[in-house]
């Protein structure tokens, strides 16, 4: 509402004071990358002491193909007011009060965001009423590329993944050492993110040449920025064949612990079973008279009580057990 009314009072006063109140900007566009900050700066006559109880301060964005303009700051004579504030600006946006004093009415946004970008209204009013434009451009580098390599099956054909985010849309180009152009062979789609970024991605897939290096290019037009990444074929196929030979070695050695085990537990279930039968043949000829029922409740114990019985009967001279 304050906005409705201070546009009319200014509509009015216009005529009435252009030659004596003027706002200026000593710049009209501005251009941020995206989570940086940026400040934009309108100017206004003082005349004197700053008497903030008369002052008012309005900043408005209007998005392009958005009917509404989005509330970003507001001071109302000298006092702001937050309940107006856009939600997307809280926290972030604000006016750098200490800067009124001299006549410098400085929006500051933090993080900046895609959506941020647009045209900014800058009105003044302070014994007097005035107005400017400014427009915001965000930009977003597509510097970090992610890279993926996969093989297709068992086919010679590999497929190479290059994926980025930034702002505006970037074209992507494919293209060997030779600058030969590959981009006719690749799939490029795009989306939008929650924060207004564009995630593209390309797919190239194609039997390489094991002696020549690859690259993806991200080339933003309306930044004239290029960024890109590189694929060595003879690393990579370096590294497949450096798998296989590790798994290789790997099952080798595995079927290796694997037989010495088995071979292990074999000999030891052998000498197991060889000391059992030595102690049967033993246990037998120590004691013939055992038949085969009583023998297996033949004992170290038994052997003992024997031997001890047929010592004590020839120290006493009887032969006889």
């Amino acid at each position: 509402m304050f906005q409705i009314l201070t546009m009319l009072l200014l509509e009015m006063q216009l005529w009435v004071v252009s030659g004596l109140f003027t706002v200026e900007v000593p710049q009209q566009l501005y251009v941020a990358a995206y989570g940086s900050n940026v400040t934009m700066e309108c100017r206004f006559p003082v005349n004197g002491s700053l008497n903030l109880g008369l002052l008012s301060v309005v900043w408005e964005q209007k998005r392009q193909g958005q009917p509404e303009s989005r509330d970003v700051y507001t001071l109302h004579k000298g006092q702001a007011l937050p309940p107006s504030q856009h939600h997307d600006y809280m926290g972030r946006a604000a006016l750098l009060h200490d800067e009124l004093k001299s006549g410098r009415a400085i929006l500051q946004i933090t993080r900046v965001k895609v959506t941020d970008a647009g045209s900014y209204l800058c009105l003044i009013d302070y014994q007097g009423a005035d107005y400017k434009y400014i427009t915001l451009e965000v930009t977003a580098s597509y510097r970090i590329i992610n890279t993926q390599v996969m093989r297709k099956g068992n086919e010679e054909k590999f497929v190479f993944i290059c994926q980025s985010e930034g702002f505006p849309l970037a074209e992507v180009f494919w293209q060997n050492e030779k600058n030969i152009s590959l981009t006719g062979s690749a799939n490029t789609t795009y989306m939008l993110t929650a924060d207004g970024l564009y995630n593209v991605t390309s797919i190239l897939m194609f039997k390489p040449n094991t002696s020549e290096n690859y690259s993806c290019i991200f080339w933003n037009k309306e930044l004239n920025e290029e960024t890109s990444a590189h694929f060595s074929t003879l690393a990579l196929l370096s590294t497949l064949y450096s798998g296989q030979k590790s798994l290789i070695l790997f099952i080798i050695a595995t079927c290796v612990i694997v037989t010495v085990l088995l071979s292990a537990l074999i000999i030891f279930q052998k000498r197991k079973s060889f000391k059992k039968c030595h102690a049967k043949k033993k246990t037998g000829k120590l004691n013939p008279s055992l038949t085969d029922e009583n023998r297996d409740d033949y004992s170290p114990q038994t052997e003992a009580a024997y031997f001890s019985t047929a010592t004590f009967s020839r120290d006493s001279g009887n032969v006889s057990l």
